[in-house]
């Protein structure tokens, strides 16, 4: 790997802020405008994408496992900082086939690459995005401001993660193991939606059960989850399979609590935070055990 050689080719022009300087300097000048605030996340091979998956596909990952974050807060995505640790055996053409995946969901979310790091390795690829956003209001959605008794609304379908996973690794519908590679994120029509109406709010990316637990903890509550009011990838009246649908992970969906008598456009009402502390699950009104493990841990 050249590094110069290959962030003059590849990386230098992904960047138009006028901040970044082309990238002449050690450090970018933010454009900020309002509240802002910032998320960084790292997917690593082997843990959070195949290492066979096409690498167009994982640098588009990269950006929606981020921008996923930045919409959940109530705010709009602005501005990237890129860290590549690449593989020492890695080839110029896949990388060039990372940076496209980059490239791509950079134009579609409407955030300008500032700046950045690029290394050798001998370990996986390693990838890391920092990204900003600028609140829609004055300040964001926390995970933190829920009350007992307010609804719980989830967006878009749960298990695409899993049920995408799976397609992958075992040669299923390609368009299953494309919404595993390439996870359908919110919008900015439904980060506006959270800023407007949630009390508390965050994405859904290690699992329904496990954030909704995160959730109502964070707001000093319980929750009740109705299985099936949830929306599935593989609609099932199978309870096991429900659950596995719920707690597989990767979904990348908006989760919020807002007070029970609003209507919440584009979003479908699972449950409520209760006063009674942990997570209460139940089908066609009949209490279910939760399983042993809410979702993905690190």
């Amino acid at each position: 790997m050249h590094e110069a050689t290959w962030i003059d080719r590849y990386i230098v022009p992904l960047v138009t802020a006028p901040g970044a300087a082309r990238l002449r300097d050690d450090v970018a000048l933010l454009s900020a405008s309002g509240p802002m605030i910032a998320t960084m996340d790292t997917i690593v091979a082997g843990v959070h994408f195949l290492a066979d998956d096409p690498l167009d596909t994982v640098g588009q990952k990269l950006v929606r496992v981020n921008a996923s974050d930045i919409f959940a807060k109530g705010a709009e995505p602005a501005e990237a900082l890129l860290s590549i640790a690449w593989p020492n055996r890695g080839v110029e053409s896949e990388f060039a086939a990372l940076i496209s995946g980059i490239a791509c969901d950079l134009e579609e979310f409407g955030v300008g690459l500032i700046g950045g790091d690029l290394v050798g390795t001998s370990g996986p690829l390693t990838l890391t995005m920092t990204l900003t956003g600028r609140c829609i209001n004055t300040a964001p959605v926390r995970r933190s401001g829920g009350s007992a008794g307010e609804a719980l609304f989830v967006n878009g379908e749960i298990g695409w993660g899993g049920v995408g996973l799976r397609a992958a690794q075992d040669g299923g519908p390609a368009e299953h193991a494309q919404r595993y590679r390439v996870p359908r994120i919110s919008s900015l029509f439904a980060a506006q939606t959270v800023a407007d109406l949630a009390t508390a709010s965050m994405d859904v990316s290690d699992g329904l059960l496990l954030d909704g637990a995160r959730l109502a903890a964070a707001s000093g509550c319980g929750l009740e989850i109705d299985l099936g009011a949830v929306p599935l990838a593989s609609p099932t009246e199978n309870t096991s399979e429900i659950v596995s649908q719920c707690t597989a992970g990767d979904d990348y969906r908006i989760l919020l609590s807002a007070e029970a008598d609003k209507a919440v456009s584009g979003f479908t009402a699972i449950g409520k935070l209760t006063e009674s502390q942990g997570l209460r699950l139940f089908h066609h009104g009949q209490l279910v055990n939760a399983p042993s493990t809410l979702g993905f841990e690190h």
